[in-house]
C-alpha cells in the first residue's frame, strides 16, 4: 500500500472544497487504498487552521465538528512519536513537521500544495509532489 503524509493545506482543501483533488485522495483513504501518517504537529495545526475566523467564516462549522473532523481523520491515519527534528526548509520552518513526520513513517510521498515543499521534488528518497500529480501517480498504479 502507498504510505504518504498529507500536508496541512491539503486536508483543509479537502474540508473545504469536498469535490477537488485532495478531498480525491481523502476518498482513497477512506477506501483503504492509501495509508496516511499524521504527526500530533500536523494534526493540531489542522485543527488551529480550520478554526481560524478566516475560515471559518467559509465552513461555517462549528468547533465541535471541526474536531470530529480532525479525531476522525487522527483515527484513519498512523500517528508518529513526532521525535525526529528535521531543519532544512529556512523559508517556512514550519513545513519541516512535514518532512520529519515522512522520515518517521517510511513513507513514499509527500502531497503539498506549498511551494516550499514541492520545489523540493524529493527529500531522502521521499518523492514530494502536489495533489493532482499525486491522483496521476496513483490512478496509474490502480489502472
Amino acid at each position: 500500500m502507498i504510505k504518504a503524509v498529507l500536508d496541512t493545506n491539503v486536508v483543509v482543501s479537502a474540508y473545504l472544497l469536498p469535490t477537488g483533488n485532495p478531498a480525491e485522495i481523502l476518498s482513497l483513504v477512506r477506501n483503504g487504498k492509501l495509508h496516511i501518517f499524521l504527526s500530533r504537529e500536523i494534526i493540531d495545526e489542522i485543527k488551529q487552521t480550520l478554526l481560524s475566523p478566516k475560515l471559518r467564516k467559509i465552513h461555517k462549522n462549528t468547533p465541535e465538528q471541526i474536531s470530529l473532523f480532525v479525531r476522525a481523520f487522527s483515527k484513519v491515519a498512523t500517528v508518529t512519536p513526532g521525535k525526529k527534528l528535521v531543519d532544512l526548509i529556512k523559508d517556512d520552518p514550519d513545513d519541516n513537521k512535514i518532512l520529519a513526520c515522512a522520515l518517521e513513517g517510511g513513507v513514499d510521498y509527500i502531497v503539498s500544495g506549498d511551494h516550499h515543499l514541492t520545489d523540493l521534488k524529493s527529500f531522502q528518497g521521499i518523492s514530494i509532489v502536489n495533489p493532482h500529480m499525486f491522483l496521476q501517480v496513483i490512478r496509474g498504479r490502480f489502472s
